[in-house]
């Protein structure tokens, strides 16, 4: 084979990472710990490449992201795809003194695999293989399959179930970037699933009681689930363990008056005397001293804080070292360093200030060079201690009292009456009046919230819609259930 091909190995999500232990010398492999059968005559590292593929095509995925252990202490990461293609992608430093250690370590697996020879290349996509197994995937059976609904949905959504689980009682539902649908089993486990099919791909232990604000991070090179809960900030591992265990949180405490901020290419623990606290290994913290009177924004990859004062951005180094300074443009009634910050994304805060004149000025600006996309007088700003609800893909936001874009017309609307549940696009699922089910578009600062026909005077807005499809959590006889309701036509199709 030629080693190309069109698969876009960046965009396989995070997580779920497989482990996968590799022993030469007695031909066996583990995934997940699992011990992997090889039927007579075939080749075990074929064996342990058809078993990811299984575990692939299991899960409804297209691809997964395998972490490589070898039994002569080396690793290696791949992508493997639910046809049977394997993408080498690891990412070297090549020592001086043995160039090709690592190329060769990686080699007896790929190779095994092959139809025919293939070399390896250099950093990044090295390989593409096909495998020539025929074991079948198990099938995942798709739990609580046309199960009626017992809130009504807005019009367009399916009154029956694709899926449905039971959660805890209480549990919020969630969409991570990487589509994953994440909320609280009955047993207070946190689970990520599969948003097709309800297929759980991760667990983790104690489950914050907000899932608004739990991203998917970057904790010092780690893959990581972060959300704050009450006083304290969870951080979760998205590699799967090596015994498919649940995944146990790291719990750092927020002492009074820390602000912890999620979002971001990294969070951070904004502390007392002008001290961050920036993530290290092992899911800890290490501090570094801002400049006196300035605001942490947001801390990038390289581990550098951006910092807000009254007129300036920061770029502050782990060392405490201001890097580089950029002016901006506060809006107008604002003065000194903003009082209120939220990051919406990797390169874009939203700052907010007290004014005289009472409200609180806002202003949407991109941390990186310092340009305002759009300012406005809010008559009362959201708490500091609420996340906002974020559709990362439409770019917009919604707290209790503001809701936002940052699209080709970016806008800051406050809202009066109106309670977001979750966002889609530019359209916001809520509760007009704070009772009554209704969808906003956001597009616009003169629409007003549109209703739709409920069951009774009690039925609330869905908890999530995205990705054509709308979730919602509700309580039956004897439990409580999340359910997923796709678009009528899609249901109709299937």
């Amino acid at each position: 084979m030629d080693g190309t091909t069109d698969f876009d190995v960046e965009a396989v999500p995070g997580f779920p990472v497989l482990t996968l232990r590799l022993d030469e010398e007695a031909e066996r492999s583990e995934l997940n710990a699992v011990p992997v059968e090889v039927s007579p005559g075939d080749d075990y590292r074929q064996a342990a490449i058809s078993a990811v593929v299984r575990q692939v095509q299991d899960s409804s995925l297209d691809a997964v992201r395998v972490r490589v252990l070898s039994s002569t202490g080396e690793a290696w990461d791949m992508v493997v795809t639910a046809d049977g293609q394997v993408f080498d992608t690891t990412v070297t430093e090549p020592e001086i003194d043995q160039p090709a250690r690592t190329q060769r370590s990686r080699w007896p697996l790929i190779a095994a695999c092959a139809i025919g020879g293939l070399a390896l290349g250099g950093i990044g996509v090295a390989a593409v293989v096909a495998l020539t197994g025929s074991d079948a995937a198990p099938v995942w059976e798709v739990p609580g399959v046309d199960q009626q609904i017992p809130i009504a949905l807005p019009g367009e959504f399916s009154p029956r179930s694709a899926w449905s689980v039971p959660v805890a009682e209480g549990s919020d539902v969630t969409v991570l970037d990487t589509g994953h649908i994440l909320s609280t089993d009955p047993d207070d486990t946190l689970t990520a699933r599969v948003p097709d099919t309800g297929k759980p791909v991760w667990r983790g232990t104690s489950a914050p009681d907000d899932l608004t604000g739990a991203v998917h991070t970057d904790w010092a090179g780690t893959d990581s689930l972060v959300a704050q809960a009450g006083n304290e900030l969870r951080v979760w591992d998205l590699r799967t363990p090596e015994d498919g265990s649940t995944v146990v949180a790291t719990s750092l405490p927020l002492e009074q008056g820390w602000r912890a901020e999620v979002r971001g290419e990294r969070p951070f623990v904004a502390k007392e005397h002008w001290i961050v606290g920036i993530p290290a290994a092992g899911s800890q913290l290490t501090d570094v001293v801002i400049p006196a009177g300035t605001r942490a924004l947001t801390v990038t990859g390289q581990n550098q804080i951006i910092t807000a004062s009254d007129s300036g951005l920061y770029t502050v180094t782990e060392d405490g070292t201001v890097a580089g300074q950029k002016p901006y443009t506060p809006p107008a009634g604002a003065t000194g360093a903003p009082s209120l910050s939220w990051m919406l994304e990797a390169d874009h805060a939203l700052l907010g200030w007290d004014t005289d004149a009472g409200g609180t000025a806002m202003a949407i600006i991109n941390v990186k060079d310092g340009a305002t996309l759009t300012t406005a007088a809010i008559p009362r700003a959201p708490e500091q201690r609420h996340p906002p609800i974020v559709d990362p893909e439409a770019r917009t936001a919604a707290f209790a009292t503001l809701a936002l874009s940052l699209g080709e017309d970016p806008l800051l609307r406050p809202l009066r009456s109106y309670e977001t549940s979750t966002l889609d696009g530019a359209t916001a699922y809520g509760l007009a009046d704070r009772t009554d089910p209704a969808s906003l578009d956001l597009g616009s600062l003169d629409s007003v919230p549109v209703p739709w026909d409920t069951f009774t005077d009690e039925d609330p807005a869905p908890d999530l819609v995205t990705g054509n499809a709308a979730y919602v959590v509700t309580e039956t006889l004897d439990t409580t259930v999340l359910y997923r309701s796709e678009h009528a036509e899609t249901s109709q199709e299937k």
